[in-house]
């Protein structure tokens, strides 16, 4: 008899069957209230990393997070580029370095033109011819001061003019070197590029960015 009643199912009473219904939530873990909130306790908001602060009533302008950069104000900086294809070579201080503050006029770097070796000694002939014109024309002028007294005026004007004009053609013979200068006022140089001993350039590659930290945009993506 003991054995048969150990076999035998054993049966919940009336009111005590609680069937396939789930387990009911505990009342520590997280869960939806009936109103809609969520009852995060503690030990839950530790894991997540949330945080909580004391919110205070205040009178705040609205605000609409956008996406956007950081751009250059174009009045207050500009981009430096070569006209004409060439070599780079450093300037009287060597070459900026990216953040280093310039100024205006400041000589970042030349810009040799890259001509062929024959055009490059046509220049250098041509040149020299000036220089040697512009020393005759300044003794010239010398002398004719010397004899003001008895030399028309018309005479020492002309001789000024004329070493004056050697003086121009020397100027833009001999300027072959642009200069990359910088523009505006306290200033830094955000980019340097291209970079190495002495690299070459084409025209109008990027060479300097120069932008005012104090002066900037937010423009879209």
């Amino acid at each position: 008899m003991l054995a048969l009643a150990a076999a035998s199912p054993a049966q919940a009473g009336e009111g005590h069957d609680h069937g396939d219904a789930p387990a009911a939530p505990s009342a520590n873990g997280p869960q939806r209230q009936p109103d809609g909130s969520v009852f995060l306790p503690k030990p839950a908001q530790r894991q997540l990393g949330v945080r909580t602060m004391v919110t205070e009533e205040a009178e705040l302008p609205r605000s609409v997070e956008l996406n956007g950069k950081v751009l250059m104000d174009p009045n207050a900086g500009g981009k430096v580029q070569a006209l004409n294809a060439g070599r780079i070579e450093p300037g009287p201080r060597g070459l900026p370095n990216p953040g280093q503050a310039v100024r205006k006029g400041d000589v970042l770097a030349y810009v040799v033109p890259s001509t062929a070796p024959i055009e490059r000694s046509n220049q250098s002939a041509q040149l020299a011819e000036l220089r040697a014109a512009k020393s005759l024309a300044d003794k010239r002028v010398a002398r004719l001061k010397e004899l003001a007294d008895t030399v028309p005026r018309k005479d020492i004007e002309a001789a000024e003019s004329e070493a004056a004009s050697l003086a121009e053609r020397i100027a833009a013979v001999g300027g072959g070197w642009p200069r990359a200068s910088a523009g505006g006022p306290g200033v830094r140089c955000d980019r340097v590029g291209p970079r190495g001993g002495r690299p070459v350039v084409d025209a109008r590659e990027l060479l300097f960015e120069i932008v005012d930290p104090g002066r900037l945009r937010i423009g879209p993506w």
